[in-house]
């Protein structure tokens, strides 16, 4: 059975040509999703042993719903394809296994969802994220008018109730995920209700399927790895994507960290972010050579 990968990206072409090279094998189908807001030209990258399929791009805002809408978007593009498991990527990610491993291990764990749950916010302090906003699109803004009014919202929702999920259904983790078929298929038919709950929220891509599953029994009891993690460098991330939010936003990995980054995968994760070409190409290309070995 096959994968797919699923990769949103909106900077960086070259970096992104050097994370399809790592995916390039004929197990894995590739579908691209370019922020239509990115100012880069991106190329219509050719594979050898994939198939690469293009969607139309989406203007994505940082933290509001339209993430979630690309993530559904590329879903229910590669849905069709009725694949064993669907890995959810940025263009700023890498693979730090090649793809014998990675299908060997999806291979030993079939059924299984890989996301990661936090421990890092409370429910109510979650619970903010879920009140409707009048600016969703401008959660970064050099508009201090706007930014003052973002502000405001902020504080007025803590002083009352969200009625769009009831609170205990209410918890966070990274959006970048590994997931399997049949929970593909059902977030693709519960997209109607998915709007009604995250449309104009903030920061929701990060809520989105962690309580989804918290609705869905029957997937939630299907997780990995369901220990939340407190953003510490020695823990599993239940998604297996390595991320330093301990030392930034998430930091950016560098050649320095190489050392860091194989202990990473011998603690189980076979993917890691971020990379970025304009702070430090040389941990990204050692990082290819290894996954092409």
């Amino acid at each position: 059975m096959k994968h797919a990968y699923l990769i949103i990206a909106n900077r960086n072409p070259k970096q992104v040509n050097k994370l399809l090279n790592c995916l390039d094998d004929s197990r894995n189908d590739i579908y691209v999703l370019i922020d239509k807001k990115s100012k880069q030209l991106f190329p219509k990258y050719k594979t050898l042993y994939s198939n690469i399929n293009y969607l139309q791009p989406l203007n994505i805002w940082w933290g509001d719903y339209s993430l979630i809408k690309a993530e559904l978007e590329l879903f229910k593009a590669a849905s069709y394809g009725n694949y064993e498991y669907y890995h959810l990527l940025s263009g700023l990610d890498l693979p730090l296994e090649n793809q014998d491993k990675v299908h060997a291990f999806f291979d030993n764990n079939l059924g299984k969802e890989f996301i990661t749950y936090s421990s890092v916010q409370n429910q109510k302090d979650l619970e903010i994220r879920l009140h409707k906003y009048l600016f969703s699109h401008h959660f970064r803004t050099k508009n201090k008018v706007v930014s003052i009014i973002n502000k405001i919202e902020k504080r007025l929702f803590t002083s009352y109730n969200q009625k769009r999920v009831d609170i205990d259904y209410i918890e966070f983790g990274s959006n970048w995920v590994t997931i399997e078929n049949e929970l593909v298929h059902s977030l693709i038919e519960n997209e109607d209700s998915l709007y009604k709950m995250f449309n104009r929220g903030f920061l929701v891509d990060e809520l989105f399927i962690p309580i989804f599953l918290n609705m869905h029994p029957k997937f939630k009891k299907r997780v990995f790895y369901e220990q939340k993690v407190t953003d510490a460098p020695d823990e599993l991330q239940g998604n297996l994507r390595y991320i330093n939010w301990w030392d930034g936003s998430p930091y950016v990995w560098r050649l320095s960290d190489y050392e860091t980054l194989k202990n990473a995968k011998k603690m189980g994760h076979l993917f890691a972010r971020k990379f970025d070409e304009t702070v430090d190409e040389s941990i990204i290309n050692k990082i290819v050579k290894d996954c092409l070995k």
